[in-house]
């Protein structure tokens, strides 16, 4: 009987044994920071995360639970799939960063499915999330994310046009510390109009001397607007040049080291800049290795006139 009853109990302990499922996989047992880690494929940089990646078919069991998501909150998905549309996660890459640590997230329905680049700090808090990635958007666009050994990520929409013609778009970010991104530079192929320029910084004030927007032809401009005291400044650089074959973009903060003179130093590469201001001008030279922001035959240079600004009519 003693028998009989250690084969029963040990048949019992086998059952629930192999019927166990990890935390965060359908089991419903509180999901640690450990645990969640431990859900992703570890990578390294530069990665990668593209419509094929995601386009891969992932076994229903490595679906992430809703005990699962509390790292990440959640609003993870929202804005991207309909209302009330059944959504399932799936944990991606681990990959370590400078500043930042980086989770990949796939949300999948039954019509496409999004990627996410969910940035944590070091301590293993969630900070942000971006939309990196998706097999198809609304416009008929696809999106792909890169990461570089910099830790700059390039966010790339691609779409087909007739004739076997592709239109791509990237848009180069910086990941700061709190989990913010900055946009750094924007790259396209597609047609650009004279006089059209998008700046960022635009309705920012320009009370300094040397605030203002400098132009150098219809193409290129260095926008100059207050910093938060009197001895920096926030920039922001467009320029095209060889008939549009080269092109640059850059925007930060810089400091007023001497008299008439800027400086700026990337804090997350070799880049800087001098500004030198005279009457109506400002004369840009490039005094580190900007490569990651501009094409590779021209350089962050010459001379800049300042634009007028238009009057105020009075009221």
């Amino acid at each position: 009987m003693k028998r009989i009853f250690l084969v029963l109990l040990t048949i019992g302990l086998f059952a629930a044994c192999k019927s166990k499922k990890p935390a965060g996989r359908g089991s419903g047992e509180p999901l640690t920071f450990e645990d969640f880690q431990a859900l992703f494929t570890p990578g390294a940089l530069p990665y990668k995360l593209n419509s094929d990646s995601l386009m891969l078919k992932v076994p229903d069991s490595l679906a992430l639970d809703t005990s699962g998501l509390k790292f990440l909150t959640d609003t993870l998905s929202k804005g991207d799939f309909a209302k009330g549309e059944r959504v399932k996660y799936y944990p991606l890459h681990k990959v370590k960063g400078s500043q930042v640590d980086y989770f990949t997230v796939k949300a999948s329905s039954r019509n496409k499915s999004v990627g996410y680049l969910c940035f944590l700090d070091k301590k293993g808090k969630y900070l942000n999330r971006i939309s990196a990635a998706t097999t198809g958007n609304s416009d008929g666009s696809v999106t792909s994310v890169n990461i570089d050994t910099k830790n700059v990520v390039k966010i790339t929409n691609e779409t087909k046009l007739s004739g076997g013609k592709t239109a791509l778009k990237e848009d180069f970010y910086m990941v700061n510390p709190d989990g913010t991104t900055t946009l750094i530079m924007t790259n396209s192929n597609g047609p650009t109009n004279a006089g059209q320029i998008f700046n960022p910084i635009d309705t920012l004030p320009r009370k300094h001397k040397f605030s203002g927007d400098y132009m150098s032809g219809d193409l290129s401009i260095i926008s100059i607007r207050d910093g938060s005291d009197p001895k920096t400044f926030l920039f922001f650089i467009s320029f095209s040049k060889d008939n549009g074959n080269c092109k640059g973009e850059l925007s930060g903060k810089g400091t007023y080291i001497a008299g008439n003179r800027g400086e700026f130093k990337d804090k997350e590469s070799s880049c800087g800049l001098m500004f030198q201001f005279s009457s109506g001008r400002v004369t840009m030279k490039e005094i580190g290795g900007c490569g990651a922001y501009r094409g590779i035959k021209c350089f962050f240079e010459g001379s800049y006139v300042k634009k007028a600004e238009k009057k105020k009519k009075k009221a």
